[in-house]
């Protein structure tokens, strides 16, 4: 054996060296995070409304991979359709609360699909008075969540109810006109899940007292902040009056696929097949007014949407005047996916709301 080592010596090194460059570099970890084209997916695998199948409305999604290893950093450098951004600081990139946070926006994004595709067909019945449960936390930096929880339902903040349905997030007014200093503390009132039942959840009230931290946003600017995304919390009702809805998370979680799933909700209430036999494709987050949000990794979307031969791609934007939204990256990045396609035939649609999806497919 010594022999052999001593012969094959220079062999052996050169042998060795790759390996351990590919085993180092799949252990170390670096603050980057890549974002890869997926699939698209029907609606009606996740929301069913009585005979909704007509209704050919598919979400899209992408995979997501957060402070990756050096090697698949390497490997996304030279992947054409990966998307490598610096890891954001105010994220929390452990894995079970990162899972957590993404099934809660999925809930928040189809019980809002729901309410605003059930009232833009005329049910306005489909909330009531108890429906605002108050502020789910979707989003937790590493210094909050030493106290929240994602998923914990705030209520209170400085000893003062959080309203509903006001078409705003009470909480964030609340806490963006606040002077944030590092160590400024604040007292908040949560309602948070202790045991699960058959048919609920059992829910107690906390208060605690939290306090700020300073952290660089995406713009590398310092500022101090309590940590804290949440989402306005409305449940929709199952009131007999009106067509009954079922729904399941499906195979993807985060909020994304909110839009397309709101109007997979209206179609199919109104029954109007607006889509005609077309494959439509979209992203872009709702809330319970119908209102369209931005979304990342769009730039992948829109190819997993040309190789999945949609016809119609949606693009949220918050206005549809030009001079707005053609500055929005939310466009831009769509636009930039799709002038790299070879031989697009699907279309882009630019929307800010589910109303101009419908007027669209009903004017198209």
């Amino acid at each position: 054996m010594k022999k052999f080592i001593k012969e094959y010596k220079k062999l052996l090194i050169i042998i060795a060296i790759p390996y351990l460059f590919i085993v180092l570099s799949s252990i170390i970890k670096v603050n980057y995070d890549i974002t890869t084209p997926a699939v698209i997916s029907k609606v009606s695998s996740e929301i069913n409304i009585g005979n909704s199948d007509i209704c050919n409305v598919n979400t899209v999604s992408v995979y997501s991979y957060s402070k990756v290893s050096l090697l698949n950093y390497l490997i996304g450098l030279i992947n054409k359709n990966a998307q490598i951004e610096k890891t954001y600081e105010y994220q929390v990139t452990d894995t079970n609360q990162m899972y957590s946070s993404g099934v809660i926006q999925k809930r928040v994004s189809i019980y809002n699909a729901i309410i605003s595709g059930y009232q833009a067909a005329g049910y306005q019945e489909i909330i009531d008075e108890n429906s605002f449960k108050g502020y789910i936390i979707h989003t937790l930096s590493s210094y909050a969540s030493e106290k929240l929880q994602v998923g914990d339902i705030i209520t209170r903040f400085e000893g003062k109810d959080l309203k509903g349905l006001t078409g705003n997030n009470e909480f964030e007014l609340a806490t963006e006109n606040l002077l944030f200093e590092k160590n400024k503390k604040y007292q908040i009132a949560v309602l948070r899940q202790v045991e699960e039942t058959k048919n609920n959840y059992i829910t107690k009230e906390f208060e605690f007292e939290i306090s700020t931290e300073y952290y660089y946003n995406k713009e590398d600017k310092k500022i101090a902040s309590l940590g804290i995304a949440t989402y306005e919390y409305v449940v929709p009702t199952k009131n007999q009056n009106i067509p009954s809805y079922s729904w399941q998370y499906g195979n993807s979680i985060g909020p994304s696929g909110g839009l397309m799933q709101a109007l997979y909700v209206y179609d199919s209430l109104k029954n109007n097949n607006l889509t005609k036999g077309l494959r439509i494709v979209g992203t872009g987050t709702v809330d319970a007014y119908g209102n369209a949000g931005p979304i990342g990794g769009i730039y992948q979307k829109v190819l997993a949407a040309h190789l999945a031969n949609a016809d119609i791609f949606f693009v949220p934007v918050s206005s549809l005047e030009e001079e707005i939204y053609m500055n929005e990256s939310n466009y831009l990045e769509a636009i930039s996916s799709y002038q790299n396609l070879k031989n697009p035939k699907m279309k882009l649609v630019v929307v800010s709301s589910l109303n101009d999806i419908i007027n669209y497919l009903k004017n198209s």
